[in-house]
């Protein structure tokens, strides 16, 4: 604890936050605890009684880089160094280029900049390492040194020369790839959607918490166990967890170990178990899987309308809310759930049927938001709202967040917003300029190229000033083709006159 501590320290004084990605041949043991960030796996609201939804909101720092459980220093030792080695120098670029032409088929492609706290940024930098192993090993091994003998004597290169030259770096980048992919891909694309998840999310937590356990502890302690179940396992236990031949690794970092030494497998597996021991700690710290205000709220769920513990869980909830409803509300509420129970309710409100290739049906459950949509609309006799306080819960409910990426893609919209030469706008400004992009992603399908609403209110300034334009130049025509038709009319009138004056002078001369 200690050493994870002071690795901490290293983070918040802007030191690399990863220890040695590759060394083993150390045997320096997996120091740091997992720690998530990006997005929090529940958000609850302020006003949310504290009692209730409080443990919904775990620690701010959820889904951080699986890194520091590995306890390699890929980001500033092979990661970063790589990165760093060709991104200010267009020949070395060029060359890496070259490299990669000479070998084959291959394509060279630069690494992408990896981001210590996004672990999402995981999986994009460990492809194209991987991708890239053979040119990577070519470019670093054999043509720097060629092309400058002074290169090997830098620290950046030995480093980097270190973990090539070792077989089990490529087999902890691919179990690396295997974790992201099959146990964390899932859950962090899950929680960026959005749709209103809250109702799903105790579900979803649990599955992320049952998928990491059952890549490394025994399935006769996991099969058909609750939560509570779990919970009560011992992971640090030997005798609980799996052999190293069941240990969950990946068909291909499997098929790698088979490469390496005796004593390089039992570093590998060592080291894996300890990061799943480790993961499993965490998630069982930070889930909100003890919260009963988040196992209860599932009521909401379309097909568990007439599940027999919904009335159960649906009262829990609603005297869990603070100031939402009276007694009287929620005397009402139990009557107009057993009214909502015995409703006949139409599949398409919230499930659609279609056939897609070889006949196959597909079935897709449409957001819950969009089916309670047709229960808040339905009418009673006399044309009231026949569920007027259980409206009221379920919106409350449906204002729950699952998560923070709508809150971090907001920022990134104001972000984009304020550009260099719109810096001045004030609040009031961006939320009607957000308040409109809303709208017309709601009553145009999101899809803004077949929206005219943006480009008219982006136009609407330059068609005044093209109108005013036009207005005045027709009131300026008219005012010519006046002053032009009362200056003939003049001249008609003296021509007349001069005419009569001559008429009778003719006269006076007779």
């Amino acid at each position: 604890m200690a050493e994870a501590t002071a690795s901490s320290t290293d983070v918040t004084q802007g030191k690399s936050p990863a220890i040695s990605f590759i060394n083993s041949n150390r045997g320096k043991p997996l120091l740091n605890l997992l720690q998530f960030s990006s997005y929090n796996l529940c958000t609850a609201p302020a006003k949310v009684n504290k009692s209730a939804v409080h443990d919904m909101k775990p620690n701010k720092t959820k889904f951080k880089n699986v890194f520091f459980l590995f306890g390699y220093d890929i980001r500033r030792s092979f990661v970063s160094g790589r990165r760093k080695i060709t991104k200010k120098s267009s020949a070395r670029r060029e060359d890496y280029l070259s490299v990669a032409e000479s070998i084959g088929d291959s394509v060279g492609r630069f690494m992408k900049r990896f981001v210590i706290t996004r672990w999402i940024e995981v999986s994009p930098v460990i492809e194209r390492v991987i991708d890239q192993w053979s040119i990577l090993k070519e470019y670093f091994l054999v043509y720097l040194p060629k092309i400058d003998k002074n290169i090997i004597n830098t620290d950046r290169w030995q480093r980097i020369k270190n973990h090539l030259d070792q077989q089990q770096t490529f087999v902890r980048f691919q179990f690396f790839l295997y974790l992201y992919r099959h146990i964390f891909s899932k859950t962090l694309t899950w929680l960026q959607q959005h749709e209103p998840l809250v109702h799903m999310l105790f579900e979803e937590c649990s599955d992320l918490f049952r998928n990491v356990l059952i890549s490394f502890i025994k399935d006769d302690l996991i099969i058909n166990k609750t939560v509570k179940q779990l919970f009560s396992i011992t992971l640090d236990s030997q005798a609980n967890q799996k052999p190293d031949s069941k240990l969950e690794t990946g068909e291909t970092t499997r098929n790698e170990l088979k490469e390496m030494s005796t004593n390089d497998k039992v570093t590998f597996f060592k080291d894996a178990r300890l990061i799943y021991l480790t993961i499993a700690q965490e998630l069982k710290r930070t889930l909100p899987l003890n919260n009963e205000f988040l196992q209860h709220v599932r009521f909401i769920h379309p097909l568990l309308r007439q599940h027999e513990s919904t009335r159960n869980s649906m009262m829990i909830v609603a005297r869990e809310l603070p100031h939402l409803l009276s007694d009287d509300d929620l005397d009402q509420l139990n009557a107009e759930w057993r009214l909502y129970v015995n409703e006949t309710v139409p599949i398409e409100w919230y499930k659609h049927n279609s056939v897609g290739v070889n006949s196959q049906e597909i079935i897709k459950y449409h957001p819950v938001d969009y089916y309670w949509k047709y229960i808040f609309a339905m009418k009673n006799s006399s044309g009231g709202t026949k569920f007027l306080i259980l409206s009221k819960l379920v919106k409350s409910i449906l204002s729950l967040s699952h998560g923070n990426a709508d809150v971090e893609r907001g920022f990134s919209e104001n972000a984009s917003l304020v550009s260099d030469d719109r810096w001045s706008l004030t609040n009031t400004s961006i939320n009607g300029i957000r308040a409109t992009k809303d709208a017309v992603k709601f009553y145009g399908s999101g899809k803004v190229h077949q929206v005219s609403l943006l480009d008219s209110v982006k136009e609407a300034q330059s068609r005044y000033h093209a109108d005013q334009e036009k207005m005045q130049r027709l009131l300026k025509e008219k005012e010519e083709a006046e002053a032009a038709a009362k200056l003939l009319k003049d001249k008609e009138l003296l021509f007349i006159e001069k005419e009569q004056k001559l008429i009778d002078e003719r006269s006076l001369t007779k």
